[in-house]
């Protein structure tokens, strides 16, 4: 039994062969026999509790987790760090009590279509789920470091002490907690709002196409936007030191008025033609906009 390697550190559990068998888009009839034998030998699998890196990846094809991987019993795996969740195609719904692990200091969730809800059983044990409050946020992921959130493009809404808001939680953004300093934000198209993360060193945010407000996050020192075409706001960051801009559509034919508000010794963009050289013009409404910025490298994108 995998269960009694007591010494086992990293587990790695690839579906890639199955998922091209099947094929994610076959039929309903045709999937479900290998959704049944998918979750019965993961269910039964239980690594040993000293797991420290974790990773399901290629195409796990079942609805649900298996249990071990939710509250209560994954309370149990206090020496996990690593924890990556990649290609769930049909996963709806994330395990809870992740936020109680202990060690748990990456968190990567990758490509999970199916996923359109998140509720406050991701953020705290199903047994108090429903007494969520100010004061357990405290307490949630007291070691993360780096979270990844990349490719859940039918995620609508995250709910947080019964409030339906398309911003990330207070539980992540918690001023308690000082160990998150990577955040990583690819392809949330329902997400409007980035805030109050205090120990966020870098932001990466890709394709967000109704992010309008990043703010108030005082240890930000870089930051990467690309095809963020709706941000409107970008303030309260004192300790930003690099901007990197990218449009890649060369659509773009102003800068962002936000530019303004912000002070990067360093600023690397990428658009098309016109605006670069508006951009390099001294005297003209866009090299207004950035010219206290001390250093530039403004590179053409080919229309």
């Amino acid at each position: 039994m995998i269960s009694s390697k007591c010494h086992l550190g990293y587990l790695e559990l690839n579906y890639s062969a199955s998922a091209h068998t099947i094929g994610i888009g076959g039929g309903e009839a045709e999937q479900q026999p290998q959704q049944s034998v998918t979750e019965e030998v993961l269910e039964k699998l239980c690594p040993p509790t000293c797991l420290e890196n974790l990773h399901v990846i290629g195409g796990y094809l079942s609805r649900q987790l298996p249990n071990w991987m939710c509250a209560p019993k994954s309370a149990d795996f206090k020496s996990l760090r690593y924890l990556r969740l990649e290609n769930l195609p049909c996963c709806t719904q994330l395990p809870d009590g992740l936020c109680c692990l202990p060690c748990l200091e990456l968190l990567n969730i990758i490509d999970a279509p199916a996923i359109k809800r998140v509720g406050p059983q991701f953020m705290a044990s199903s047994t108090l789920a429903a007494e969520v409050s100010t004061t357990t946020t405290s307490a949630l992921f007291p070691k993360l470091r780096e979270l990844y959130l990349v490719g859940l493009c039918e995620w609508e809404e995250w709910e947080w002490n019964d409030q339906t808001a398309s911003c990330l939680p207070p539980g992540l953004a918690s001023s308690k907690r000082h160990s998150l300093r990577k955040l990583d934000l690819y392809k949330l198209t329902s997400l409007t709002h980035v805030e109050k993360f205090p120990s966020v060193v870098k932001l990466d945010v890709f394709d967000c196409p109704e992010l309008k407000s990043i703010s108030s996050l005082p240890m930000l020192q870089k930051i990467m936007i690309v095809r963020c075409t709706m941000l409107e706001v970008l303030e309260d960051v004192p300790a930003l030191d690099s901007l990197v801009l990218e449009d890649t559509s060369t659509t773009m034919d102003m800068l962002p008025e936000y530019l303004r508000a912000v002070n990067p010794r360093y600023l690397d963009m990428a658009c098309n033609k016109k605006l670069r050289e508006s951009s390099l013009s001294p005297g003209s409404s866009e090299w207004n906009k950035i010219s206290h910025i001390r250093k530039h490298n403004i590179v053409c994108i080919r229309d």
